[in-house]
Order: structure tokens, then sequence, then C-alpha cells
């Protein structure tokens, strides 16, 4: 695993932590029920899977899975205490994996932060947490964690031709932390208000000070019902 860690850390990268507010050491009884919990509570709204799913390895307490396929890499841990660790490459730096990509866009490492897959990104996340709590496994509060690294100097863009920004945003800022604890009730009741919430905050530590909510939750909406 150090490997794909190190390749991952060397660009812009996520690192998310979903977990328990109180540890317990076995809230899952086997690998086997790890399996299953996390196939069945994986978000796919868009043609890749959070967290991505094929073969997922048996550790000592633990399941994991790595991905390095074109922009796409990954490597994720589900305990059997029902703490689940994620780290993933930006995707926008990694574009010269991709082999049908736009040639006009792509946009060289650790320069931009994409748009609405930020705000796509970040609604997995949530989704993918209010699965984990709906299965009953995680107690009655959880605590997610997700932060934005090495984004110092980077700037917003969107890949869409039709959308732009009538201004350059641009981040002064290495590391973008994001927490919340919430309850079973406050997290399956507000989960894509929670996830808006997190990517407004990022806008504006890319220093875009009058985010319009109303169109992003439109956008959030729309990929909730895969309209997007």
């Amino acid at each position: 695993m150090s490997g794909i860690i190190e390749k991952i850390k060397s660009r812009g990268y996520w690192e998310v932590i979903i977990r328990p507010t109180k540890f317990e050491k076995v809230r899952i009884n086997t690998l086997e029920e790890c399996k299953e919990i996390i196939h069945t509570c994986s978000v796919s709204l868009r043609g890749w899977n959070y967290p991505h799913i094929k073969a997922p390895k048996n550790g000592m307490d633990w399941i994991e899975e790595m991905t390095d396929w074109e922009n796409h890499i990954e490597t994720w841990r589900f305990y059997q205490s029902c703490q689940f660790m994620h780290l993933l490459g930006c995707k926008e730096d990694w574009l010269e994996n991709v082999k049908f990509f736009p040639q006009d866009f792509k946009i060289e490492p650790g320069m931009g932060l994409e748009i609405l897959s930020t705000l796509y990104s970040i609604t997995e996340i949530y989704e993918f947490a209010t699965r984990l709590i709906a299965k009953g496994v995680m107690g009655d509060g959880i605590e997610i964690k997700i932060s934005l690294n090495n984004m110092k100097g980077r700037k917003l863009f969107f890949f869409d031709h039709d959308r732009y920004l009538s201004a350059d945003y641009f981040c002064g800022i290495n590391q973008l932390p994001l927490q919340k604890i919430v309850s079973e009730k406050e997290l399956l009741g507000n989960a894509a208000s929670y996830a808006l919430d997190d990517f407004i905050k990022i806008m504006i530590w890319f220093n875009w000070d009058r985010v319009p909510r109303a169109v992003f939750v439109e956008d959030q909406k729309k990929f909730l019902e895969r309209r997007a």
C-alpha cells in the first residue's frame, strides 16, 4: 500500500475518515460482513462508485482496496470498528493518464480544482456516510473528516464549456480541513445540505466569497437524481 499512498500524496489528494463517535474495536463481527456492508453502501451516481470496489482484500481486522487506473488513484480501508479511511488523488491532476480526454482541457497537475467534481465528491462522501449509519452499525453518532491537500496556488475552473467564472479564484492555503460530528437523525435528514455547506467552505477558501448556493443546490439535486 505504501507505494500507492506515496503516488497519491505526490499531487493533490482527498483524505476522508468516517467513524463512530464512540470507539468499539469490534462493531462488525466478520470481514465478510465488512465486505457486504461496503458493497451495499457504495454510491454509484456518475459511472465510478464511491468508494470504488472491485475485489477487496482481507487484513487483520480490516478490508482494503487499491486502484490505479487512468486518473482514478485511490486506496481505502474499512475496519471492523466501522472506521473508514480513504485516500484518493485529485482527478484533475492525473488527466495525462486519460486516453481520450479532450486535449484543450488537459490542465497541468497542481494548477486547478474542478468545481462540479468537488461538489459531486463531497456529496458522494456524505451519501456513503448516510448509508453506513442507516445500517445500524455506527452507533448514535458519526464523525466525518474530509481534507483537500496540496491546494495552494490552484485556481477554480469548470470542465463544462458552457459554464464560466467572472473572475479568477485562487487558493492560498495548502490544506483545507473539514470536520462534522452529527447524530444519526441529523445526518439522515440533512446529508445533502451538510455536503453543500462543506462545498461552499472550500469555494470560500478559494476566495470565491459570493458563491451562488441556489445554483449548486440544483446541480447537487440533479446529481443525486442521476440527471447531471
